[in-house]
């Protein structure tokens, strides 16, 4: 073959090549975002082999439970109030390693999966301020909730019961120890009785403790239903059904509806100023947390989203939080503190940001030990609003019981009304940096094609430019001067 004939064919492989990198970006910046799409799709979907299954289905952040309990000080000078004031003092934090998985899995065929959760907690020593055989003093619950609920029976009643608290029960719990109080529980003799006046809502444990026959169990949370993104990211993670039903039965109208997410899985949105709404089984409600501020974690940029006072109002402040008044005690009960009777079986249970902070100043005003602070008592959950990965989460509550005068018990009949501390606890976790690499390579993602067909691209024109420079000028110097001017 001629040398020409050769060199021919080298030029023209070589435009070809350059050619075919041009239209190879073109069609690569044209189809990506597609295909971008769909694979943001696959990882972010929830289903089995996805990287938000994994995530999901085990929680690979290390996630930590600080409980505080309030040991009361002077209980028995109950009587000089208001001149003596209840003084509380805070004990704690006592840490708990925590994990959360899923058990049995049903996939549904319209896009939702209806699981248990299983919640394990491990005593962490180094992390604690104290051990476990710390002892506390504060209000005897059970004898509490007994006269509680014998409140509106008649004369004879009443007093046969006030007998029984009388023998068995006392006014506080003295020298309980942290571990019977939290996981390990203990018997109280007028449980029994507890068990038999609340005839309309079952009290499912034989021990008192305030996470007994919690852990490890497959139940206790319930039973969830779930979207699982197939049809939409933006429905990923968020719930349709508690317990088999859309509504608790606790609360009326939309308060008593099953929506927003169980904290963990979270949808993808592209506007980072919308509220977000959990549904936390603790308090069988939801919590609407308030868009924020930025935050940034392991260089991933997140926004944070905070717990107001508009979460525990009454309808004070809120005429939209009418709905969550429900029970005698709401009406006259100020804001910052939520009636939780509904979720803990009658009992006059209320729910607050730890040490009433954005509650009413009443609350802390009626007793002493009380110092609220943004900083550390804040509700907020961070998170990355374009893949739906929590970034840092911060979930504090305050476990209160409402004491108030209680005619036909002796015990009850003269004290004063207060909202009494008992614990408060926080859920914390914070992105790894491994999973932090895994949320900015998918942030990526949808970049990554378009510049890699930018480049591409641009070599091709550069060479394909090249190519037919060199040619042209090759070209025309073989050609006599007298054929040009033709």
């Amino acid at each position: 073959m001629c040398s020409c004939c050769t060199d021919f064919q080298k030029k023209m492989v070589s435009f070809g090549c350059s050619a075919f990198l041009v239209l190879f970006a073109i069609v690569l910046g044209t189809l990506w975002p597609t295909m971008s799409s769909k694979l943001l799709h696959d990882k972010l979907v929830l289903k089995n082999g996805s990287v938000n299954y994994q995530n999901w289905i085990k929680t690979p952040i290390p996630m930590f439970l600080e409980v505080y309990l309030f040991n009361w000080t002077n209980a028995d000078d109950l009587h000089k109030f208001p001149t003596v004031k209840p003084h509380f003092q805070e004990l704690g934090p006592y840490v708990f390693h925590e994990v959360h998985e899923r058990k049995n899995l049903v996939w549904n065929d319209n896009n939702t999966v209806t699981f248990n959760q299983r919640r394990t907690w491990h005593f962490d020593p180094d992390r604690s301020n104290g051990t476990m055989d710390d002892q506390v003093t504060n209000l005897n619950v059970i004898s509490l909730n007994v006269a509680y609920f014998m409140r509106d029976s008649n004369y004879f009643l009443k007093k046969a019961a006030d007998m029984v608290v009388e023998v068995d029960g006392t006014f506080l719990w003295r020298g309980k120890t942290v571990r019977e109080l939290l996981f390990d529980g203990f018997e109280d003799p007028l449980l029994d009785l507890l068990k038999t006046l609340n005839d309309t809502i079952k009290v499912p444990f034989n021990k008192f403790g305030w996470f007994v026959d919690r852990n490890e169990s497959d139940t206790y949370d319930g039973t969830f239903t779930m979207k699982t993104g197939a049809d939409s990211l933006e429905n990923t993670g968020m719930l349709t059904l508690w317990n088999g039903a859309s509504d608790t039965g606790m609360y009326r109208g939309k308060c008593g509806q099953v929506q927003g997410t169980s904290g963990e899985l979270w949808p993808v949105s592209h506007s980072n100023k919308t509220n977000v709404t959990i549904f936390p089984s603790d308090v069988c409600r939801t919590l609407t947390l308030q868009y924020g501020e930025k935050i940034s974690i392991h260089d991933v940029e997140g926004t944070k989203y905070v717990g107001d006072e508009q979460v525990f109002d009454n309808g004070v402040k809120y005429p939209e939080a009418a709905c969550w008044c429900n029970g005698a005690h709401c009406p006259d009960v100020k804001p910052g503190v939520f009636n939780a009777s509904a979720c803990k079986f009658g009992s006059p249970t209320f729910i607050s940001y730890p040490h009433f902070y954005l509650a009413d100043k009443s609350y802390r005003e009626d007793i002493d030990g009380m110092s609220p602070n943004r900083s550390k008592h804040e509700f907020y959950i961070a998170m990355e609003p374009h893949t739906g990965i929590p970034l840092d989460v911060r979930a504090q509550l305050q476990i209160n019981m409402l004491l108030q005068p209680i005619s036909g018990f002796s015990m009850f009949e003269k004290v004063p009304k207060l909202m009494v501390p008992m614990l408060w606890f926080t859920q914390r976790a914070t992105l790894t940096p491994e999973l932090a690499n895994q949320a900015k390579l998918a942030l990526m993602l949808p970049g990554l094609g378009i510049y890699i067909a930018i480049f591409l691209g641009t070599i091709g024109i550069i060479l394909t430019g090249a190519f037919g420079y060199i040619y042209v000028r090759k070209w025309s110097s073989q050609v006599p001067y007298e054929e040009l001017l033709r």
